[in-house]
């Protein structure tokens, strides 16, 4: 809380490729200031969404900590992550709770479609090279636990 008041900026991401979740790492960072505040919604804006709070702060600091213009724009990168709005987690469309719901509730199970750097690489929640990843990944593991 400090940190952010002091004019603080966080990304998020992961050194783990056991579980990569954006969703993830922004709840941990949620819940682990809600136990040292003792509190409830910390990081959210009084009366906003929490999800849209911490998505919006790590989408600018990881901007500034990759030296890109964080966000949508003409000439961006677009990376885009598009949400299932047909999931039975995904509550409504107003005020934010679909940022709510992917972070605190359905994480990687609310993506739908994924683009990176405009090319679309995930639909219906699936990896377009998932098999030949999975094949060659099963094959490494085999090796390295002989």
């Amino acid at each position: 809380m400090r940190f952010l008041a002091a004019g603080g900026r966080f990304g998020v991401g992961s050194d783990s490729h056991i579980a990569v979740s954006a969703a993830a790492e922004l709840r941990q960072l949620e819940y682990s200031q809600r136990l040292q505040a003792r509190a409830r919604n910390v990081l959210g804006a009084l009366g906003g969404s929490t999800g849209r709070a911490l998505f919006e702060a790590a989408v600018s600091g990881g901007g500034q900590a990759l030296g890109i213009s964080a966000g949508l724009h003409q000439g961006g990168n677009a990376d885009i992550v598009a949400l299932d709005d047909a999931h039975p987690a995904y509550p409504c469309l107003a005020r934010d709770c679909w940022l709510d719901a992917w972070i605190f509730s359905a994480g990687k199970a609310l993506i739908n479609s994924v683009w990176a750097g405009g090319t679309k690489l995930v639909e219906g929640g699936r990896h377009r090279a998932r098999e030949p990843v999975a094949r060659r990944y099963g094959a490494a593991m085999k090796k390295l636990l002989a």
